[in-house]
């Protein structure tokens, strides 16, 4: 059996090409949206991709099997089971043909290996898993998409966070429940391979082994464990203390509804060179927002006003995916080796319109009367103390739920990073802000959002630990509204 992971380290995602080795066959299980690199895999190794399988409609990436389907001609094998997919009553009849909607209990034969269609709902009301079957029927290893990860399951509260419509989470986390006692005639020795690892926001306590067994899943996972408990025990369990979704799944969402596909296909656009001069006709345009991609050292040395900082880390498709919003035109500073990979980063999280970019040796040779620049204040522990109790500054925690609860600053407002956006819009502007994280990393994204929101605002140095560490009061707790993490 051919099967191949692409991951994804930005989004800890991964996308499958499954197959035979006599044949030569395979399938591609969730591409993302620049398939091309599925492609120039099949090539190179001397695959044919004889479909392109989506396992549900996702939130966190843009899918790729549309474009495959309607740009590249391979057929697009799609869960039907809550009905035909809203994007593929606009492709046309040509496109329409290589569609095939899939049912539980279908069978799919790729050479000589066979794939078998299980419903298995919660995380999204269509969403499959695709079983592995041999020769004798009997199933060796499970693709699970984000129904079940490492050491957790897929979040049941997506859909109603994100307003599609007729979700409800609780139903959600109850059909999840049946679809997880489905797995229990499968053998422990059963391999399964999730459709993400460790720092996906679609699940909670997700492991980082990148494939796992039904075994081991049957020891160390404790939403599988209880799914033969009473249902609203369950139900409770698995949406108690989920935080809101990072703020561009809803933007992706729709992509994905719609069924994105650029003139380019599977294909990333390109952003050209900029020089001097181009560079500040594009900051003109009222769209532009510049994505700085150099080391928040260098990005507060003096950026544009309105810049975000994003340097090419694993936070940066989640934060600048989050920070920009539809009909934005990306600008970006960055090295030109690093120009695709950003490119791609962003597209994946359904970032439309790049004007171009500007290496940062360009930026910084540009004279300061022709290109104003800012900077974000960064203060000691005693300092942030000073001016929280004494001048009416707020303190704002920007990291996760269970890092809050163990231990946050004196009344400060819990609110993630990647959900700055939705969380922000009714803060008063006049109260001055302090951001904080475990060392200053997500904080300084968060300064630079805030302060092209329009908020007067400073990064605590160093982060939590240098507070806490002197002894400084701190509090513990869940968020208000959460009765735990």
């Amino acid at each position: 059996m051919i099967l191949r992971r692409l991951h994804d380290d930005a989004l800890a995602q991964t996308t499958y090409l499954v197959g035979c080795e006599v044949s030569r066959e395979v399938v591609v299980v969730d591409p993302e949206r620049d398939a091309d690199r599925v492609t120039a895999l099949a090539r190179q190794e001397g695959w044919s991709i004889i479909a392109a399988i989506e396992t549900h409609v996702h939130a966190d990436f843009v899918s790729g099997v549309p474009a495959l389907c309607k740009c590249e001609g391979i057929p697009a094998w799609v869960s039907g089971v809550c009905g035909e997919p809203r994007w593929i009553g606009a492709v046309d009849a040509s496109a329409r043909a290589r569609i095939r909607l899939l049912q539980d209990g279908d069978e799919l034969a790729v050479g000589a290996i066979r794939l078998r269609v299980l419903h298995t709902p919660g995380h999204s009301p269509e969403a499959i898993s695709l079983a592995v079957v041999d020769a004798a029927g009997t199933v060796r290893a499970l693709l699970t998409g984000d129904f079940l990860f490492a050491g957790g399951v897929g979040r049941p509260d997506l859909g109603a966070h994100l307003r599609v419509e007729g979700a409800d989470r609780v139903a959600a986390a109850k059909t999840m429940q049946a679809a997880l006692a489905r797995l229990g005639d499968l053998g422990d020795d059963v391999m399964v391979y999730p459709g993400h690892t460790a720092g996906s926001p679609c699940g909670r306590m997700v492991a980082s082994m990148p494939v796992t067994r039904m075994g081991i899943e049957r020891r160390i996972n404790g939403t599988l464990k209880s799914c033969d408990a009473d249902s609203d025990e369950f139900a409770e369990k698995v949406l108690s203390g989920l935080p809101d979704p990072p703020a561009y799944f809803e933007r992706v969402k729709r992509l994905n509804i719609s069924g994105a596909c650029s003139a380019a296909g599977d294909v990333p656009p390109t952003a050209p060179a900029l020089d001097a001069d181009a560079f500040l006709a594009a900051l003109a345009r009222p769209a532009s927002v510049v994505v700085d991609c150099r080391t928040w050292p260098r990005f507060n040395e003096g950026f544009v006003h309105g810049a975000i900082s994003a340097p090419l880390d694993k936070f940066f498709a989640v934060s600048a995916g989050s920070y920009l919003e539809p009909g934005d035109e990306v600008v970006l500073v960055c090295a030109q080796p690093e120009v695709d990979r950003a490119v791609r980063a962003l597209w994946r999280v359904g970032v439309e319109h790049f004007a171009g970019w500007l290496d940062g040796a360009a930026y910084d040779a540009i004279p300061d009367r022709l290109l104003p620049i800012e900077e974000i204040e960064e203060v000691s522990a005693p300092t942030a103390r000073h001016r929280w109790e004494l001048d009416g500054w707020r303190f704002i925690d920007v990291r996760n739920c269970v890092e809050f609860e163990r231990g946050h600053l004196p009344e400060a407002t819990f609110a993630p990073f990647t959900q700055l956006p939705q969380r922000c819009a009714g803060w008063d502007r006049s109260q001055p802000i302090i951001c904080y994280c475990r060392s200053g990393n997500r904080s300084a994204r968060a300064c630079s959002y805030l302060r092209r929101r329009g908020f007067t605002v400073a990064n605590l140095r160093g982060g939590y630990w240098p507070w806490a560490g002197r002894g400084l009061p701190v509090e513990s707790g869940a968020p208000a509204g959460l009765p735990r993490c």
